[in-house]
């Protein structure tokens, strides 16, 4: 792309320098020449006051050449007879092959022979003696040399303007490809750019290459071709960018295609054309390009028809000729025979915040942090879609206010930018009429779903569901993750409902698919069920109204789909009907998906044959019907449904593959009949309390692969092809490679195995075993590990085929007891698609080494086993992430597992050191790891030394150690978020914690006595409860409060051991709630929040802790704030941390609750005023605690010098503070509860 100078840092200063012979070609050729560069804006050196004296050039002309980019030479007849000119060629040749300068000889008047021999006119007869006989040698080389480079000879060309015409087009063109071209404005531009261009394989001269560029409406295709085509098409002789290939051709047709591309591509106007009269076919197309190197852009492409008309075959163009073909449309680059397709997909995150802000921002940088924190928001809207974040990025320019803003928020939530609908509606109005119908019905239903339920719901025979998705997601309408899910850009989402809200208008008695909650309200309570619905999809957490179904008509036969749901259990179904009511039970459902089912069994005239799938989730069904007659029925799903007792005979639901009853507590048995169901491949009947006496017993049949056998209390249940199982109770597990008792067993399959699995397969030899060390692996078991079948096993390895693809597996003993026998796992190689192994509480004494085999495990829990090291080969793993490793109560030493990002060793008593380092150079920045929990590991060694190993820690628990001051090497780790330190017993003081730390916990550190907090610290919680060596440090408040970084729109909390409100504090009252008038004066000064306490007392027997999720709070319309109390209380007999002698001082010891509140107020509210409420869980009979007072100073700012003061009689003067402005209030419940849980 850019020029192959070594000087590329060089300031060019003319692009061209003409080196001529002044007598010969002055007046004439240069003159002429000199005018068509200059007229074509080529800067061009050319030397009017020409005087040759002296023996060599002028500094201005050797300058002049140095600084030019090309140099036309135009040698003349006299041209060898001006030692002038010969000195300019000799330095021009010396810069060519340093690569300076690029060089066109012109011969004007002379032959190329004369000047490369140098004879006629190019001798140097007249140039005789010593002193210049050197000189002659190198002109002589000069002359040789220019005459070998292609240029021009002017005894060939009959028009001589022509010529000159050409050659300054040559130079302009090439000039162009000099320059560099600057894609930094345009966000992810160079990316594409990179990838696209392997796909290019520019180097590759000899083949016609043809790539698709694809992707959804308004992601940019055309800006990237066209980038494309700036970048690489200026090389080729002819180029082309044929912009909205569709709208011509739907405007025009294909001949009119076709003229246009060629006058485009020869560069000439359309009325010059000799055939612009005349229809041309694509014969026209192939006459003119067929030899010739082509790079051509066809945009936005949505017919066949189009391409065929421009090009059908790749030998209408000349080798190495380049065609590039944007579509929306991925089906139609297959149909044409393009092969090579590159998929444009949204903007990730930051890319897509990045050009929000550029388009919403003078400068490109929001103006203050509240601004920051809202165009996140914004840019969220968009979902990293181009066009959405252009047109919400010039709205939002126009908006001058966070108000303006936030209710531009609102109505973008709702529905999606006019312009952005438009690009998106053009997808759906190219749809035939079937698939818009399919379109609107995975909107409704499917998005997020597995693709194989949608198109088996979807194959009704009218709506041909498998053929319109494989048209939606060629269309990018939708697209197919690599697990099988469909996913639909949200808003795709938004505007297919927006255009089931036009159809609802356009024919209100037509509407194929219902989903606004209103209108299907409306449309039930108006009892206007005769028309003709075909799906209906409500969600009822967003009912205003209850709504009885009682005394309706029977809903007209055509809904075939209904999906009734909510995702929050706490809300109470609005949507109520009785047992003969059948208004939604259609007899034509395929799909009936009711969450919380009111009735406790289906009415007796309700008796669909058709149903595909039923999912009742948590419904009140005691029996589901005697017998099925349910020939279509897949999936039947009743989990959570507590009072079901029976399941009918299954023996009719013949497809049936998935049966689902996970949680149906009073499920006494499961009908022998699905061991005749050959197609069920789930079965997940855990959790079902009932079923827990069943003797389970799981074992693998030989002749196949994933052939399970289960055995319910001695009869055989057997299912050949079930791929997914989960089962609970009195199981034991006798397969060829694990065996042992346990009480639930889980594993799962996906739909297809990982492509890098499937090519290693297709080339592992049948007759070898599948890994090498599987067999070391055996023979390296002990005696007593090995019965009968293991032995068997041995003798024989395993082909391919046998390997089970679970991608899942989990085998649990729900409580782990050091007495019970030993789970024996003799490998786990026959598992090499697994991405999750919980192997949980059952006592393992030796993982085998070929755990190295499953190369796409990216999760493990072995918690509660009896092993005492790890395979070395676990750092094997590239993609393992998270190892949970609790309670591993012998475990002495890992593995050195540089690529894990989070693991838990909580209570291994035996760890002597968290990783084995196998070598003496100690790279800590290898390590991955962003999660450390080892609390109650007393036993590791130098524990204050191995932090700075793991630089990148954001979370660590060290809960339940007996250090006693806090390991120095914490106040190193520069990512760390958030540090338990709970019922560390001896620890007695914490210092040095890092200026990023924000969640600090120390819960129960009975020995704790001092605590210091660093300047501008940005803790934002802090539990110090039941720590009661503080007593009440009020300079501990004092520092929490004032020393903390203070950020508007923000909430800090910390928890001290006291018992009274401190006199910080200006207002204090006895009880929960404090209310004050504010001063004439506001609101100037302005207020910018409140510290805050409340006092809470504990009754005897309880202890009490705060978590994360301890408190949640409202500013009541900013008059009040509201925080709602809800701390972990539990009782002295589960505690650790207090002797029975210290117990009583302990639980009536009272806790201070201290906040610092900071908040944009309103200038129109008159008063101000705190509210508090403890919550507790319904386990209590009385309140384990009481509010018995609270307190609170207001904080205000000085708008003479900038400051803050506390408008308080006891502080002093000096105590005031610089306060900045930055984090609003929206973002910090969600961060205060990302955290995740604090040690215990």
């Amino acid at each position: 792309m850019a020029s192959s100078s070594s000087s590329s840092s060089h300031v060019w200063k003319y692009d061209v320098f003409l080196s001529f012979r002044g007598e010969d070609t002055r007046k004439n050729i240069v003159s002429h020449l000199h005018k068509e560069l200059v007229n074509s804006g080529v800067v061009t050196f050319k030397d009017d006051k020409r005087l040759e004296i002296g023996d060599s050039i002028s500094e201005e002309i050797s300058r002049a050449i140095q600084d030019s980019r090309f140099a036309l030479v135009i040698l003349s007849k006299n041209y060898a007879s001006s030692r002038w000119c010969l000195d300019e060629l000799l330095m021009i040749m010396d810069l060519h092959f340093k690569k300076e300068i690029k060089v066109v000889p012109i011969f004007y008047g002379v032959d190329p022979s004369h000047v490369r021999h140098q004879t006629g006119s190019f001798t140097f007869d007249k140039y005789q003696g010593l002193e210049i006989a050197k000189k002659v040698t190198n002109w002589r080389k000069a002359l040789t040399q220019i005459a070998s480079i292609a240029g021009k000879d002017f005894a060939t060309c009959e028009d001589e303007a022509l010529m000159i015409e050409e050659i300054v087009e040559g130079i302009s063109n090439q000039l162009l490809i000099m320059q560099p071209v600057d894609y930094s404005d345009i966000v992810g531009m160079e990316t594409h750019m990179e990838l696209l261009n392997s796909l290019l394989s520019m180097e590759s001269g000899d083949e016609v290459r043809m790539i698709g560029i694809w992707g959804m409406g308004g992601i940019g295709k055309t800006t990237i071709a066209r980038c494309l085509f700036d970048r690489f098409s200026r090389p080729f002789p002819s180029r082309c960018f044929l912009e909205n290939v569709s709208k011509i051709y739907r405007n025009h047709d294909a001949s009119y295609l076709r003229k246009k591309f060629i006058s485009t591509a020869l560069g000439l106007a359309e009325e010059k054309m000799k055939f612009s009269s005349v229809e041309i076919g694509p014969q026209e197309i192939k006459a003119r390009f067929g030899r010739r190197k082509v790079f051509v852009v066809f945009d936005n492409v949505d017919d066949m028809k189009q391409v065929h008309a421009l090009a059908k075959e790749s030998n209408w163009f000349g080798p190495g000729s380049r065609i590039i073909i944007t579509t929306r449309d991925r089906g139609l680059l297959i149909s044409c025979g393009v092969r090579t397709v590159y998929e444009v997909k949204c903007l990730d995150t930051g890319a897509a915040l990045q050009l929000f802000n550029q388009l919403a921002f003078e400068g490109g940088l929001p103006p203050s942090e509240l601004y920051e924190k809202i165009s996140i928001r914004a840019s969220w809207l968009a979902q990293g879609l181009p066009a959405a974040i252009e047109a919400y990025g010039l709205f939002f320019r126009r908006m001058t206010s966070l108000k303006e803003w936030d209710d531009a928020l609102c109505r973008f939530i709702e529905a999606p930018h006019k312009n952005v609908m438009e690009i998106l509606k053009i997808s759906y109005d190219g749809l035939e009429e079937a698939d818009k119908n399919v379109f609107l019905h995975v909107a409704c239903l499917f998005n997020g779903e597995p693709l194989q339920r949608a198109t088996t719901l979807l194959d009704d025979g009218e709506l041909q569901g498998c053929l319109g998705l494989k048209i939606l997601a060629e269309k990018s309408l939708i697209g197919i993750t690599a697990g099988g899910y469909i996913k639909m850009h949200s808003l795709i989402d938004q505007t297919a409902r927006a255009i089931v809200n036009q159809e609802s208008v356009q024919r209100p008695q037509g509407r194929r698919v219902l989903w606004d909650p209103y209108q299907i309200y409306k449309l039930l309570e108006s009892n206007a069920t005769s028309e003709p619905t075909n799906c209906m999809s409500l969600h009822m957490c967003d009912m205003v109204f209850a709504l009885h179904l009682g005394g309706y008509t029977k809903y007209h036969d055509t809904l075939k789909f209904l999906k009734i749901y909510k995702h929050s259990d706490h809300i109470e179904s609005k949507l109520h009907l009785s047992s003969d009511d059948t208004n939604l039970l259609s007899s034509r459902l395929r799909l009936l998906q009711w969450d919380t089912f009111p009735l406790t069994t289906f009415p007796c005239r309700f008796r669909p044959r058709d149903l595909v799938e039923v999912s009742l989730h948590r419904s009140n069904m005691t029996v589901f019907w005697e017998e099925t007659m349910m020939p279509n029925l897949r999936r039947l799903d009743l989990s959570g449904s507590e009072n079901l007792e029976h399941l009918p005979d299954l023996s009719m639901a013949v497809n049936l593959e998935e049966l689902i009853t996970r949680g149906c507590k009073r499920l006494k048995r499961i009908p022998e009949s699905i061991s005749n169901l050959t197609m069920l491949t789930k079965l997940d009947v855990s959790y079902c309390d009932q079923l827990n006496s069943y003797h389970i017993i799981i074992r693998e049949l030989s002749g196949g692969c994933r052939q399970v056998a289960l055995y319910f209390s001695g009869k055989e249940v057997e299912m050949e092809s079930i791929t997914n199982l989960s089962v609970g109770g009195n199981i034991h597990i006798q397969m060829l490679w694990l065996d042992g008792n346990a009480d639930h067993l889980c594993f799962s399959t996906e739909h297809q195995a990982p492509d890098e699995l499937m090519k290693g397969e297709q080339q592992l030899p049948h007759n070898e075993p599948p890994l090498e060390f599987s067999m070391r692996t055996l023979h390296a078991v002990p005696e007593f590990y090995c019965p009968e079948p293991m032995r068997k096993a041995e003798q024989k390895p395993r082909p391919m085929s046998e390997f089970h693809d679970f991608n899942l597996i989990d085998i649990i003993r729900f409580k782990y007891n050091a007495d019970d026998a030993s789970f024996l796992c003799y490998g786990l190689s026959m598992f090499p698609c697994l991405k999750e192994l919980n192997l949980i509480n059952l006592n393992i004494e030796v993982i085998p080494d070929d755990v190295c085999g499953l190369q796409f495990l990216e999760k493990l829990d072995w918690s509660g086993n009896d092993f005492e090291t790890l395979p070395e080969t676990m750092n094997q793993l590239p993609r393992l992430k998270y190892a949970s490793l609790c309670n591993c109560r012998r475990l002495k030493a890992l593995p050195e597992l540089v690529q894990l990002e989070r693991i838990k060793l909580s209570g291994c008593v035996s760890l002597q050191s968290v990783f084995k380092i196998s070598h003496a150079e100690q790279d800590w920045g290898r390590f991955q790891l962003l999660e450390l929990w080892v609390d109650d590991c007393k036993t590791i060694q130098s524990i204050s030394d191995k932090f700075g190993q793991y630089i990148k820690l954001s979370y660590v628990d060290l809960s339940r150690n007996d250090f006693e001051t806090l390991p120095s090497s914490i106040g190193g780790l520069f990512s760390l978020g958030t540090l338990c330190l709970n019922k560390c017993k001896k620890l007695k003081s914490i210092e040095r914690v890092p200026l990023c730390l924000k969640y600090l916990y120390a819960h129960g550190c009975e020995s704790l006595e001092t605590i210091s907090l660093p300047l501008n610290h940005s803790v934002k919680h802090l539990d110090l409860s039941h720590c009661f060596c503080l007593k009440q440090d009020e300079h501990l408040i004092t520092q929490f409060l004032n020393e903390g970084e203070n950020k508007e729109e923000s909430l800090r909390f910390a928890f001290f051991p006291g018992t009274e409100v401190p006199s910080y504090f200006d207002k204090i009252k006895t009880g929960k709630s404090l209310t004050i008038g504010l001063p004439h004066s506001w609101p100037s000064p302005k207020m910018l929040g409140f510290d805050g306490c409340i006092m809470l007392s504990c009754k005897k027997p309880f202890h009490i802790r705060f978590s994360p999720f301890s408190y949640d709070w409202d500013w009541g319309y900013e008059r009040y704030f509201y925080l709602y109390l809800k701390p972990d209380f539990f009782h002295c007999r589960e505690s650790s941390f207090h002797s029975t002698e210290d117990e009583e001082e302990a639980v009536k010891s009272d806790h201070l609750v201290i906040i610092r509140g900071l908040k944009n107020f309103s200038d129109k509210i008159n008063k101000f005023g705190i509210q508090s409420d403890l919550q507790f869980s319904k386990e209590f009979k009385s309140p384990p605690a009481e509010l018995k007072s609270c307190g609170f100073s207001l904080i205000w700012e000085d708008d003479q010098t900038d400051k803050i003061t506390k408008n308080k009689k006891q502080r002093p003067a000096d105590s005031l503070q610089i306060w900045k402005v930055e984090e609003p209030l929206e973002n910090l419940n969600r961060e205060s509860v990302s955290c995740g849980p604090c040690g215990d």
